[in-house]
């Protein structure tokens, strides 16, 4: 298994034995800050108007510690979370359990996993960008796609290349932290049988009203929306082609 692959599981294991019990409330907890439910309102409304229907079966490929494999689980779909560290499954099956949700779990690298099955939609959030081998991971995914079902990628954009925080993650973990762009996510869907792509935007932070706010936050909306945003993620979606 690859070095970097090895660091993701240690971690998640260390922090399941000994880290600080906020780390497993994501995205609840003020740490984590309030974009993570930004981004889920993107999640929501792209897959309602995708039109993936109440009690589809979604997986959600890199779930992490699986907030948001129950947060579809409460919005109506059934899920199943996969991800590459164990411990990470361990906890979303305990949270499962607390919140009296019903999920599906899997232990699996994105690059190569294979659950024999096929799923109306995928959520690829915040997950991809940890893969060196893109492509890959994609062809996988569309593997796993029903025909005419959708795959929603939600990933850092290219700006993340150049991040410090992102520099400082991939150096003390070992782990890989990419950005991902746009033209390249298109190939690598074009060459796995995925288009009729789709664009979205997140919506933008919450703020106190004064003007300056109000012009950080159009700024914000306007980057985003013609090349990208510094803590906006890039929002693709492709649906595998009917046979």
């Amino acid at each position: 298994m690859d070095p970097n692959k090895l660091a993701e599981i240690e971690t998640a294991q260390t922090s399941l034995d000994t880290g600080p019990a906020w780390l497993w409330r994501k995205p609840f907890t003020p740490q984590w800050g309030i974009s993570h439910w930004t981004k889920w309102a993107a999640i929501a409304f792209a897959f309602e108007r995708l039109g993936v229907r109440e009690g589809a079966e979604i997986l959600d490929v890199g779930c992490g510690t699986g907030w948001t494999t129950l947060f579809l689980a409460e919005s109506g779909w059934r899920p199943t979370g996969l991800d590459l560290a164990p411990a990470r499954i361990e906890s979303g099956r305990e949270r499962a359990e607390r919140w009296g949700v019903e999920a599906k779990w899997a232990a699996a690298d994105m690059d190569d996993f294979a659950l024999d099955k096929q799923f109306d939609a995928v959520l690829v959030y915040d997950a991809l960008h940890h893969s060196g081998r893109q492509r890959q991971v994609v062809a996988n995914i569309a593997h796993h796609l029903r025909p005419g079902g959708w795959v929603l990628f939600g990933e850092p954009s290219l700006l993340h290349e150049i991040s410090p925080e992102a520099r400082r993650v991939s150096r003390e973990s070992g782990w890989i932290e990419r950005g991902i762009g746009v033209r390249r996510l298109k190939r690598d869907c074009k060459a796995s049988g995925l288009g009729g792509f789709r664009r979205f935007h997140e919506p933008t932070y919450p703020y106190e009203r004064s003007i300056r706010a109000l012009a950080i936050e159009a700024a914000r909306l306007t980057l985003s929306f013609v090349v990208f945003a510094p803590q906006h993620s890039i929002w693709l979606a492709a649906q595998r082609r009917p046979s």
